[in-house]
């Protein structure tokens, strides 16, 4: 008889003493975060330096405010970039400055105005030779290192640079030749065929991501306008980056043509076009560091059962990514005759009304 009212008494004492209130929100600790990548074809390198925020409410709303992300000027009271040799020692020494950015578009975080950090580097040579090469301003041979002390904690990380690598001679080729030109056409000029893009990885390329951009003018009248059509082709990671590898990528004839078709027709008024001028056929790549690499492949979009990814991060006392990377381009490849052909006449485009203004005199020019 006595065991119901033990079961009410106790029910009563834990109603009495529970709460309608769940505490999520723990005190407050500083965590800093970091973002810099380093290209050798920059002179300007922006890091991005922000905090860590938790606080009743809405997170969105938030982020929108500017001191819940940004530090105050005092917090940061050393903020250098070294430049190390083989064995580690600082050879070279590069101050950050803050700016501020004033033209971001509205997003998630604080805008339009940002503050980041950054430091430039002088000219450091021509890659790949001295006389025709591009401008580089990092050496691509040695380590950068980031030193941080933000609220009387020291942050440190350090990274490799992206070395130039080299794109085979005939991918490379934007001449005239026959063997230079894009061709996506079989042999006979009789069905799709499909073109293979070729590099040679070299030190601390990791991962490379290719595109190719086709380039146009659309001319309605006396009106003309320059436009492109970007397109993904792959991406390819190298087993080990400090092993030179040969890599390669494939573009898909019919998938060329099909998609170009599909993205011209998805404005409204591409029937209003008295003509498109091809322009060239660019290669677009993009590389990563082993780092950035890293943080990429645990960043993308889940697309299997497991959910959970660990954090990753390569800054000590910090979270962030500290990294390099490198852009290539080859700019103004030319189109095979019976892939020219399939441009002008084929299924997918012959409605398109294209010419070619770098086949002068040929049976497709614009001349």
């Amino acid at each position: 008889m006595f065991r119901p009212l033990a079961i009410v008494a106790t029910a009563a004492l834990l109603f009495i003493g529970c709460t309608n209130d769940l505490e999520i929100n723990d005190d407050y600790s500083d965590h800093t975060i970091i973002y810099g990548l380093l290209n050798q074809r920059d002179s300007v390198h922006l890091v991005k330096i922000n905090k860590a925020f938790l606080g009743e409410g809405s997170a969105f709303d938030m982020a929108l405010v500017q001191d819940s992300n940004e530090y105050r000027n005092e917090a940061i009271s050393y903020a250098k970039v070294f430049r190390l040799d083989a064995n580690g020692n600082a050879i070279d020494s590069f101050p950050l400055h803050d700016t501020i950015i004033t033209d971001r578009e509205p997003g998630e975080f604080y805008s339009p105005v940002q503050k980041l950090s950054y430091f430039t580097t002088p000219f450091v040579q021509r890659i790949p030779n001295i006389a025709t090469g591009s401008r580089m301003y990092l050496h691509q041979d040695q380590t950068y290192r980031l030193h941080l002390r933000v609220n009387g904690k020291d942050i440190t990380s350090t990274c490799p640079i992206v070395n130039d690598f080299s794109i085979d001679p005939v991918d490379q080729d934007t001449g005239s030749t026959f063997g230079s030109r894009v061709n996506l056409m079989n042999a006979q000029g009789t069905d799709y065929g499909s073109y293979e893009f070729n590099w040679k990885s070299k030190q601390d390329c990791k991962r490379f991501v290719v595109s190719f951009r086709f380039r146009y003018d659309e001319v309605t009248g006396t009106d003309t306008v320059r436009t492109s059509f970007t397109q993904f082709l792959g991406k390819q990671v190298s087993t080990n980056s400090q092993v030179f590898q040969d890599l390669s990528v494939t573009m898909g004839g019919q998938l060329f043509f099909s998609g170009l078709s599909t993205y011209i027709r998805s404005n409204p008024d591409w029937t209003s076009v008295n003509k498109r001028i091809f322009r060239g056929l660019d290669f677009l790549v993009s590389v990563a560091n082993d780092d950035f690499h890293t943080y990429l492949t645990l960043t993308e979009p889940i697309s299997g059962i497991i959910e959970d990814r660990p954090a990753y991060s390569n800054v000590d006392g910090a979270l962030g990514i500290w990294g390099s990377r490198y852009t290539k381009n080859v700019v103004g490849k030319r189109l095979g005759g019976s892939t020219l052909t399939q441009l002008v006449q084929g299924p997918y485009t012959a409605d398109l009304h294209f010419c070619s203004a770098l086949d002068a005199g040929g049976a497709f020019s614009c001349n």
